[in-house]
């Protein structure tokens, strides 16, 4: 590199005192800073190079050490593999118990609806379980698959368990009747019902939702106490109401 003299700058200044001085040293760093400035471009155009694209690519090369970048090619055949890598890293920072209570506020039950009897009273026709017995009004032997429950006229039925009305209608011999879905192929019948029905088809009840009132429409029953023809059916077949209600099935 050319070796600048200030000689004659010297001379030029010479006995002008300390703001010749002065001046003299700033244009000296000036020019050096210029021709240092100058060198490096030189160095980067004889190399082909780009000085900002340089210090971009110098900034963004890695700014994490230790983890191995992926190259394109492998980027290309595995788009998603670095999102699963990136998850399975973000899962094994997280501690296990805090894996357990997500998952487990996640998994929510709807609890079991309670049951409950439909009238309070005494049993007066049991439930035969396939056996037959004499009825009183009939006169003839028969299965009786339901529960006849002791009641006064106008007493309150209500609900056996959380479920959708699938029926209110009127049958020759039972009188009105209305029939409730809980789900998992259970149904429950309150048939002899008085005239004042409380519900309507399709409508959701819950456990104790007052449906309607005892009544004396059963003619298949006429001549028994004021009571409740109360049956549950399952997949199609008669159980045991009391046993159902009480959980001994």
């Amino acid at each position: 590199m050319k070796k600048v003299r200030f000689s004659g700058l010297r001379k030029f200044f010479k006995g002008r005192g300390f703001a010749t001085a002065l001046v003299l040293s700033i244009t000296a760093v000036g020019v050096s800073a210029y021709i240092a400035y100058n060198s490096a471009v030189n160095r980067l155009s004889e190399n082909g190079g780009d000085p900002d694209f340089e210090m971009e690519a110098a900034a963004v090369e890695n700014p994490q050490g230790g983890i191995p970048r992926e190259t394109e090619a492998e980027a290309a055949n595995n788009p998603v593999g670095v999102a699963e890598e990136q998850t399975e890293q973000i899962r094994g920072a997280i501690e296990p118990h805090d894996l357990e209570s997500a998952e487990e506020a996640n998994r929510f039950i709807r609890p079991e609806s309670p049951k409950i009897m439909p009238v309070e009273g005494d049993i007066i026709n049991p439930f035969s379980n396939g056996e037959l017995v004499k009825s009183n009004t009939l006169g003839v032997w028969r299965t009786h698959d339901a529960v006849d429950i002791a009641a006064n006229l106008g007493t309150e039925v209500k609900a056996m368990q959380r479920g959708t009305v699938s029926e209110v209608y009127t049958n020759a011999m039972w009188g009105i009747c209305i029939t409730i879905d809980h789900g998992d192929g259970v149904l429950s019948l309150y048939m002899g019902l008085d005239k004042d029905v409380k519900v309507q088809e399709a409508q959701e009840v819950e456990a104790g939702h007052v449906i309607g009132l005892v009544g004396n429409t059963a003619e298949a029953e006429i001549a028994d106490p004021p009571s409740l023809h109360f049956a549950v059916k399952r997949n199609d077949a008669w159980i045991d109401p009391i046993a159902y209600i009480e959980e001994r099935l």
